[in-house]
């Protein structure tokens, strides 16, 4: 079955969140310079490119992502289609019924340009956190920064979606998503302590 990767690539000149770490990848030895093999690193915050937020990045007693449950990144999730709405409410959600899947994932295309940072994009309602949960959704994706406005400090739609028992991927390309039905494997780095972790995240297409 054909893959489809949804994930944003990590590079030195990608844009990142204002004020957070940029992402850096140098070359500690190279083959071209008499090296035995190419040796990279990479620095980044863990909020740059696609990502998982653990619960712990918005609530101090939240889990960390290492000890977030791998299943609920892993498995059949639906994508909506997002396009041409300035605000995701409710109405998106008119075609499903509790127990259709437990993840979801918003197709906005509102990050236009990948090389700039957006300042706005489309926001979850406030009725959407419940409405979520009464579905049986345990995670959301989105192709944004983030679940909150770019000048948010107190980040109330993160704290929502947690009190829901709602996961959040963020900065997904979903562009050669078209809405449907798939499988979604979008499992995080296994990092200690973490307040979040890069994913490599890839659709799948049901036999």
């Amino acid at each position: 079955m054909p893959l489809i990767d949804i994930s944003r690539p990590l590079h030195s000149a990608m844009p990142h969140w204002p004020g957070d770490a940029p992402t850096r990848l140098q070359m500690n030895a190279r083959i071209a310079d008499g090296h035995a093999c190419n040796v990279g690193q990479l620095n980044l915050s863990l909020h740059n490119g696609t990502h998982a937020d653990a619960p712990w990045h918005y609530d101090d007693h939240g889990a960390k992502i290492d000890a977030v449950k791998l299943s609920h990144y892993l498995g059949a999730c639906r994508v909506i289609d997002a396009r041409q709405h300035s605000m995701l409410a409710p109405d998106l959600l008119s075609g499903l019924s509790p127990g259709d899947t437990t993840r979801l994932l918003f197709r906005t295309d509102a990050w236009s340009d990948p090389a700039v940072f957006p300042s706005t994009w489309p926001l979850l309602t406030g009725e959407m956190p419940a409405r979520l949960a009464a579905l049986g959704v345990r995670l959301i994706g989105l192709d944004v920064p983030s679940v909150d406005p770019l000048q948010s400090r107190e980040l109330p739609m993160h704290h929502a979606l947690g009190r829901a028992g709602i996961l959040i991927l963020e900065n997904l390309d979903l562009r050669a998503a078209e809405p449907g039905d798939y499988e979604l494997i979008a499992l995080p780095l296994k990092v200690s302590g973490g307040d979040a972790a890069p994913v490599r995240a890839v659709l799948r297409t049901p036999a």
